[in-house]
């Protein structure tokens, strides 16, 4: 039997807060660049986008609350789940049965039988940029479903220069401190549930 193209949304309920706001980060991108297959999306881009931004300064601001802070932020994620929750219907329509279409918004497909996502891919598009310090790279990748850690590294050109490791659960990080006029390589690679990916192509930059 012919199982229905549609996305999975299981991980809106599974997800921890800051595997939700990774999650929810790669789905805005897929159907956000893939205007061609999702030309109208309902809710729209900016309108997940603005609640999955308050919901993140809510994770943030719970540390430093008390229990009506965390409330609060209960409630943010209640918003933004519940609006991918409808963009999800709209993949299903838009996607048009075509599995292909459907990977490109960032959802999970639907599988009749449920496995672990498994060991994560290497993080796609590493870039290093200059930062707005002197000695600062600023280091991204694209966001991976279902990473709950980022593991960044960095190496010099310099002899005997050691290196410089660094960990986030966003998808971008900052290295400071670093020697002006030094090139710099860096790797990255994703951790999940079955632990850390293989690490990025390298991207390299020189520290002013």
């Amino acid at each position: 039997m012919k199982s229905i193209v549609k996305p999975s949304i299981t991980f809106l309920n599974k997800d921890s807060d800051t595997e939700l706001i990774n999650d929810i980060t790669v789905v805005i991108l897929g159907v956000g660049q893939n205007t061609a297959i999702y030309t109208k999306p309902l809710p729209d881009i900016p309108t997940i986008q603005s609640a999955l931004d308050n919901f993140s300064a809510g994770v943030a601001a719970k540390s430093d609350g008390g229990p009506s802070a965390t409330s609060k932020k209960n409630n943010l994620r209640l918003i933004v789940t519940g609006l991918v929750r409808q963009l999800a219907s709209y993949v299903t329509v838009a996607c048009g049965g075509d599995m292909t279409k459907l990977l490109l918004s960032g959802f999970p497909p639907q599988k009749p039988e449920r496995s672990p996502i498994g060991v994560l891919p290497a993080p796609g598009n590493p870039t290093l940029t200059l930062g707005s310090l002197s000695g600062q790279l600023d280091a991204a990748v694209n966001p991976v479903f279902g990473a709950s850690i980022y593991n960044w590294k960095l190496t010099s050109n310099a002899p005997g220069a050691p290196v410089l490791t660094g960990q986030s659960t966003a998808s971008y990080y900052s290295f400071t401190g670093l020697t002006p006029g030094v090139t710099y390589s860096l790797t990255a690679n994703a951790v999940g549930a079955a632990g850390p990916g293989n690490w990025s192509q390298i991207a390299t930059q020189m520290a002013v």
